[in-house]
């Protein structure tokens, strides 16, 4: 069985899952639900898990909900695989206020780290992202801070991260912008704090953010294939960049669910793919909208011309016909 529990020791290295929260048919957050998904990723050798993110749709999420599913969550990922159990939950605001208080309604659930992104609507300065990350870090807990210009629209340059690790508190960086040159130039600058961490969260940049010196990764599609991501991120940490790069290959079918709807975040094709795995429902906050039918056949059709590398974990129903 794969694992990633021979990492460094430090929280972002190895395989992070970006969870997504699951809901109940009214949207309300359901650890229940998400049993047989936990189940699923501690079988593929996950130890690390990250809550409320872009999977997590923890932007439209009440701050209560998301500290109550946190939580339920930690406690059975806990019991789960034990002492190696990780837990992050994301905390992503429009400003620094609003961030502040999601951090603070997360006081007293026994978390690893608490993820921030930059505010999103407005745009800022250099100093304006700066002061955002560095009040997040003054609350108390670790804090990763998480790139994800897509959504926020907000640059994060390496100018920004530098002026970031001169804060203790700040103890990684998880990079979704996809971009490889700024990737390496992230990495780049880490290395000069030796505690400081960065993580690829592009799921086609997998095997080439490791070349460049990532710690660790968090694809989302990981909740699909979780050992096959593990896999990956061994083989490149070890130097077989040949293999990872194969490795990427299968990755990158996975990723090509997401064109079943064009353009969209997402959320739905992996919470429809899951829930046609039995894994978890297929229920996401308005106003998402569930799969049409001609977007359902096209995921069974998908799913389908991948069972190689579709999970084959004890009890997990087959794959429904297409």
């Amino acid at each position: 069985m794969p694992t990633d529990a021979d990492h460094d020791g430090h929280l972002l290295a190895g395989v992070t899952i970006p969870l997504i929260t699951a809901l109940d048919e009214r949207g309300r957050p359901d650890a229940d639900a998400a049993g047989p998904l936990l189940a699923h990723l501690a079988a593929g050798g996950v130890t690390t898990l990250m809550l409320a993110g872009t999977n997590g749709e923890g932007p439209v999420l009440p701050a209560d909900a998301i500290r109550e599913y946190a939580s339920e969550i930690r406690a059975r990922w806990r019991e789960l695989i034990g002492a190696s159990a990780r837990v992050m939950v994301t905390a992503t605001g429009a400003g620094t206020d609003e961030t502040l208080r999601r951090l603070e309604c997360l006081a007293d659930v026994p978390i690893d780290a608490v993820v921030v992104s930059a505010p999103f609507y407005f745009r800022h300065t250099e100093a304006e992202l700066a002061a955002h990350f560095h009040a997040a870090a003054a609350h108390g807990r670790p804090v990763v801070a998480y790139n994800s210009p897509g959504y926020t629209g907000n640059p994060f340059t390496p100018a920004l991260l530098r002026r970031l690790l001169e804060t203790p508190g700040i103890i990684g960086l998880k990079d979704s912008s996809g971009d490889p040159a700024l990737f390496g130039e992230f990495c780049a600058a880490a290395a000069a704090r030796p505690d400081f961490r960065v993580a690829q969260g592009a799921e086609r940049r997998l095997a080439e953010g490791l070349r460049s010196g990532a710690a660790g990764l968090v694809p989302g599609v990981g909740m699909l294939a979780p050992a096959l991501c593990v896999e990956l991120f061994r083989l490149g940490r070890a130097g077989d960049h040949d293999a990872a790069a194969t490795r990427q290959r299968d990755v990158d079918r996975l990723a090509d669910i997401f064109a079943v709807r064009p353009g969209a975040s997402g959320v739905v094709v992996v919470k429809t793919a899951l829930h046609l795995l039995g894994l978890c429902p297929p229920h996401a906050s308005a106003p998402f909208q569930p799969c049409t039918d001609g977007e359902l056949a096209a995921l069974r059709a998908a799913l389908a011309g991948m069972r190689d590398l579709l999970p084959h974990a004890a009890g997990l129903p087959a794959l429904p016909p297409t």
